[in-house]
């Protein structure tokens, strides 16, 4: 059993750094698109480019934060028991 035991903290681990880099995208790609708010132009086509790509990066950091907390709320399950059955 210690080698499942092993096994379940190694997987929980990677979800912890999973769940950081999550964090970490959430956080980049949310200064990125206040960064972009800064350009300013005075070309109609690139204002457009520039406003969907903010756009998008805003609901990527959003996505993140979701997934993030998704992360969270399955790392923060109450520990069970497991017993093998043969």
């Amino acid at each position: 059993m210690s080698q499942s035991n092993d096994r379940l903290l190694q997987i929980a681990d990677t979800l912890e750094h999973i769940n950081e880099q999550l964090i970490l995208l959430s956080i980049d790609t949310e200064h990125y698109a206040m960064a972009l708010q800064a350009v300013q132009t005075d070309d109609p086509i690139s204002k457009g480019v520039i406003q969907a790509v903010i756009a998008a990066l805003f609901r990527d950091s959003l996505f993140a934060t979701d997934a993030s907390e998704q992360m969270d709320s399955v790392l923060s399950m109450p520990e069970m028991e497991v017993k093998r059955y043969v």
